[in-house]
């Protein structure tokens, strides 16, 4: 930019020259031109190696910005030198500000029903490859007491009212698989169906969940199957005790790790407006079943206990079968009795 300024005005001084408005010779002309030359050339030997510095066309066509030594292994790089299975590769050094590698922002559209995307990623499906749309990682084989990592982080909101989807999944096709998948020990191979969620692991919400429930129960998946006696049932029911109890809140801090200090915020686990929350439950204390029914009790990472009350079904069933045998029994004792002659039914009356 300094060069072309320096060249109009150059040019504009010549041109007066020539047209007689400056009175002039021939060799001040040339003064003028040699020393139009030997600013522009000062210019460039000053300011051209830093921009050349930063961005640079190699023999092989790749491109390079802030990168110019070796020749990049892939057609576009910043920072790096690439790799050959990638067309263009970012990296960014250690950073201590808010900020990152990329960032893309779109605007928002000037028209109606239209697919607008901040980025947009596709990727063909290839027989017997392993295709990603969209992949995030934020992993560190260090486990570290501070920070947070997130693999794919979702934030939508103020759009037409319940279609704002932090993160959406949609299984297209006709071949088994799922919207969302969560596993905690790799994959896992859905033989079977189409879901819209389908988790290989532990699950765990921490308040009100909706759903139509059916317990996978099938006797293929079965072993050491016995029938319940009462001795499982009536007899140990009797030692459960019912109760009434509220829920106690419970607060997490979290802690963020600063430049100067810690900051810590307190997150609580119950959203005490919920009717969840705030109404009376009926159950039982986990510690008074696992007296009785070790197992229909279980412990969670935080060493919290849990009571499988699904599990208390067929001890109820089998107590009612039981309690049903004896008034079965009674009731044909009491009809042997009235069949008796009249002075033995008294006892009846």
């Amino acid at each position: 930019m300094l060069i072309e300024m320096f060249k109009k005005r150059v040019t504009k001084r010549l041109f007066l020259t020539c047209t007689g408005r400056t009175a002039i010779n021939l060799n001040t002309m040339k003064k003028i031109h040699i020393l139009s030359i030997s600013m522009m050339l000062l210019i460039f030997v000053t300011f051209a190696p830093e921009a050349l510095s930063q961005i640079k066309v190699f023999s092989n066509g790749s491109v390079g910005i802030n990168y110019t030594t070796s020749i990049p292994l892939s057609k576009l790089v910043l920072g790096t030198q690439g790799t050959t299975g990638y067309q263009a590769m970012f990296s960014n050094s250690a950073i201590a500000t808010n900020g990152g590698t990329f960032y893309s922002y779109t605007a928002a559209g000037s028209s109606t029903s239209k697919n607008i995307f901040a980025i947009l990623a596709a990727s063909d499906l290839g027989t017997g490859n392993y295709q990603f749309g969209l992949k995030g990682t934020a992993y560190s084989a260090t486990s570290y007491t501070v920070g947070r990592a997130y693999g794919v982080y979702g934030y939508a909101g103020g759009a037409t009212t319940g279609y704002n989807y932090g993160v959406y999944g949609y299984v297209y096709g006709s071949n088994y698989g799922a919207g969302v998948f969560g596993t905690t020990s790799g994959d896992y191979a859905i033989t079977t169906g189409k879901y819209a969620g389908f988790f290989y692991g532990n699950v765990k919400v921490t308040s009100e969940m909706w759903a139509n429930v059916i317990t996978t129960s099938d006797a293929r998946m079965k072993t050491n199957i016995a029938s319940m006696s009462s001795k499982q049932s009536i007899d140990k029911l009797k030692e459960l005790n019912p109760v009434t109890y509220n829920l106690i809140q419970k607060e997490n801090v979290s802690t963020k790790r600063m430049a100067v200090a810690d900051t810590a915020s307190v997150q609580k686990l119950y959203d005490e407006k919920s009717q969840f929350f705030q109404k009376p439950k009926y159950g039982l204390l986990a510690q008074d079943v696992q007296k009785v029914y070790p197992d229909l009790v279980y412990e969670d990472q935080e060493g919290n206990l849990g009571i499988d009350y699904t599990g208390l079904i067929p001890v109820l069933i089998s107590a009612i079968q039981e309690q049903q045998k004896k008034i079965d029994a009674l009731e044909d004792e009491i009809k042997s009795i009235r069949s008796k002659p009249e002075g033995n039914s008294a006892v009846l009356r």
